[in-house]
């Protein structure tokens, strides 16, 4: 494990220059980086017409979906359709060969590409929050350690979780769709479609006990200052758990997986 840690440095180097070697790509996935605004702006209008729910303003609408476009450009779900395509390709072949562990290749490779893009999305964001009164983060100390701590646990999981399901492709050629079809679900108990709170109790409590939270409304709900230290505390253990569930279901997926792999070509 120390060798693989110390090969990530030159991998995401490696990855990163790859991805900025593709401009066109970088400026079709900023058009996109910005989707979860389309999100607030559905909100705002209801906002505008029917009054705030309770305990919400727009101020908070604005706050809360401008963190969100963060969180939504560090989902790892990318690495999904990279292992479909070197399955069906047989360029897993060559991964296989490699001192490496494919994960550790995917995963460097996305992290790369996610690097070299939140360089310009990051100070975009920092800038909106700078000029746009209605954005209003109560950072402390304390909180901003736990907001990272939140957001490279999101990223994590994400990967995992993608990278887990990626493994279907061993025995299926509809891994990408099965992806599709969960996180389509999750995104209800996510944070994304709507913030948690002012969903309907049952999903609420469905959401609090799912993994995907973890990957999106945790850490924009720690950064506005809406969890009290024993929610926070609460959080965290349902995502290292679901981090520790989805390491042991890759772990089993890989093993049995890779015995069944095929190729021709590559």
């Amino acid at each position: 494990m120390r060798d693989v840690l110390g090969a990530y440095p030159s991998l995401v180097r490696s990855a990163t220059l790859v991805a900025a070697a593709y401009r066109g790509r970088i400026v079709l996935s900023m058009l996109t980086a910005f989707f979860p605004l389309l999100m607030m702006a559905v909100w705002l209008t209801v906002v505008a017409e029917g009054g705030p729910p309770a305990g919400w303003t727009t101020g908070d609408f604005l706050s809360y979906y401008a963190a969100a476009t963060l969180l939504w450009n560090l989902a790892g779900d990318r690495v999904v359709w990279q292992w479909d395509a070197d399955m069906r390709s047989g360029d897993l072949s060559v991964r296989l060969l490699r001192p490496v562990h494919p994960f550790h290749q995917y995963a460097t490779g996305d992290l790369g590409h996610r690097l070299l893009f939140l360089a310009v999305l990051v100070p975009a964001l920092a800038l909106a929050a700078l000029l746009v009164p209605g954005l209003d983060y109560p950072v402390t100390p304390a909180r901003l350690v736990a907001v990272a701590a939140a957001l490279v646990l999101a990223y994590a999981l994400s990967l995992l979780m993608a990278s887990t399901f990626a493994l279907l492709g061993f025995w299926s050629t509809q891994a990408s769709n099965v992806w599709l079809l969960w996180w389509g679900l999750g995104s209800f108990t996510s944070g994304w479609v709507a913030p948690l709170a002012l969903m309907p109790d049952w999903l609420r409590a469905a959401g609090l006990v799912l993994p995907f939270r973890t990957a999106m409304g945790f850490p924009v709900e720690l950064l506005m200052g809406r969890l009290d230290a024993r929610e926070t505390a609460y959080g965290f253990a349902v995502g290292l758990g679901w981090l520790a569930v989805f390491g042991l279901l890759y772990r089993i997926g890989w093993r049995n997986g890779v015995r069944r792999y095929q190729a021709v070509a590559g």
